[in-house]
């Protein structure tokens, strides 16, 4: 949605008045489908919140089935990524929160189990579970699925992704071979947004990433690669209408969203967020620990959720809205990942610089940050086994102690 926005309004301010109609006929060809129970927005203006998921689905027609695996090998259909999206319009505020897919949560007929389940028999479901359980209004909702995403990723050229070290995932299919700046296009740009089962290669042999839980480095993965992709969108498009005709196409045609979501109002939006700052977007990640009664799943935070929530739902704001914070947020529950939203290279507002500092002030301790996870960490201070960001660079583990990773092209 990000890049359609940045794209779309780069095609108007290139083509002029007449860009209109394309634009108009290109988000046309977004899908769109009926999701019940969306909160509808309640005045033009108001903040809006975008569910915005990643389905494992292998109902993807055919040729992409032989590619992804058959709905006989892998039946139904789980969220493998879940996002919330806020955008203020009066700020042009954008924010994330990731929600992890193995959050246990009461989900209506199935009782107390992950989340990603809830989308088994489609968005309706997840979109109650969020409003009941988180206590967030979802307005609009979106899904991409493997094929889907392989399309958008090869539409910008891929992006450039530093590896410290040879990396693999024997379930992904994510394949590094050599250490370096390697881009990543289509299935291999699946391949490292999906991987749970990381290795890198380090003194002789394959080892397994071990911090923090593989759902949460994976979302750090997933959350650098949005980033790269909207600014690599936004190189892309100003400098070759021919390039900017297949972004614009792979985009639209491979998003499915809910059919209340209009044209008009992506273009709407398109010109609200077309000041917004990509590099800067905080992101959360929804509080969780190592469930004590399901191997594997993760259990909520009931001391920091409600408190990230409100954080999340109050960033952007006007001051007066945000009762005198300017939509600021404390630092306490920020999670690495937030840190790195509001890195040295984003361009930060004023109330950014602020919650960094403070952030930053606090240290990893209070926030449960893992080590090495501060965009300001020197490589000397990263723990092999964890993700870092060095200068607001996202590094995948095996980065040795004084090695300084090398800056990829955007």
């Amino acid at each position: 949605m990000l890049i359609v926005a940045n794209v779309v309004v780069l095609a108007m301010l290139a083509l002029g008045a007449s860009a209109f109609g394309y634009v108009q006929w290109r988000l046309g060809q977004v899908n769109r489908i009926v999701v019940n129970g969306l909160t509808a927005v309640p005045k033009p203006g108001a903040p809006i919140t975008v569910l915005a998921v990643g389905s494992d689905t292998r109902n993807l027609g055919k040729g992409a089935n032989a590619i992804f695996g058959s709905t006989d090998s892998v039946t139904g259909q789980r969220s493998d990524t879940i996002m919330l999206v806020r955008i203020v319009p009066a700020t042009s505020s954008v924010a994330i929160m990731s929600i992890p897919r193995d959050l246990l949560v009461p989900i209506a007929g199935m009782g107390t189990t992950r989340i990603n389940s809830a989308f088994n028999s489609g968005p309706d479901l997840l979109v109650s579970t969020i409003q009941q359980d988180f206590g967030i209004n979802v307005n609009h909702f979106m899904v991409v699925n493997f094929y889907s995403f392989t399309q958008i990723a090869d539409s910008i050229g891929g992006v450039y992704q530093y590896f410290p070290t040879p990396a693999r995932d024997l379930y992904s299919d994510l394949s590094v071979p050599k250490a370096g700046c390697v881009l990543l296009k289509g299935s291999q740009a699946l391949a490292f947004v999906r991987s749970r089962e990381y290795q890198y290669y380090r003194d002789g042999t394959w080892q397994y990433q071990l911090v923090p839980e593989s759902d949460l480095a994976r979302i750090q993965r997933q959350q650098d690669f949005i980033k790269l992709a909207i600014k690599k969108a936004e190189q892309v498009a100003p400098t070759n209408p021919i390039a900017l005709n297949s972004v614009i196409a792979g985009v639209a045609g491979s998003l499915t969203v809910d059919d209340n979501f209009s044209s008009s109002q992506l273009i709407n939006l398109a010109s609200v967020l077309r000041h917004a700052n990509a590099a800067g977007i905080p992101e959360w990640t929804y509080p969780t620990v190592n469930s004590t009664e399901v191997p594997g799943a993760l259990d909520p935070v009931p001391s920091e959720d409600q408190q990230m929530v409100q954080q999340f739902l109050s960033y952007g704001l006007p001051a007066a809205t945000a009762g005198g914070t300017g939509g600021t947020t404390s630092s306490a529950s920020i999670t690495s990942t937030a840190a790195v939203g509001l890195g040295r290279s984003g361009g930060l507002t004023a109330p950014g610089r602020a919650v960094l500092t403070a952030w930053l002030e606090a240290g990893a301790e209070a926030t449960g940050a893992p080590a090495g996870a501060l965009a300001t960490t020197p490589p000397s201070e990263v723990a092999p086994d964890a993700s870092s960001f060095y200068d607001g660079q996202y590094i995948p583990p095996g980065l040795q102690p004084g090695q300084a990773p090398e800056k990829c092209p955007t």
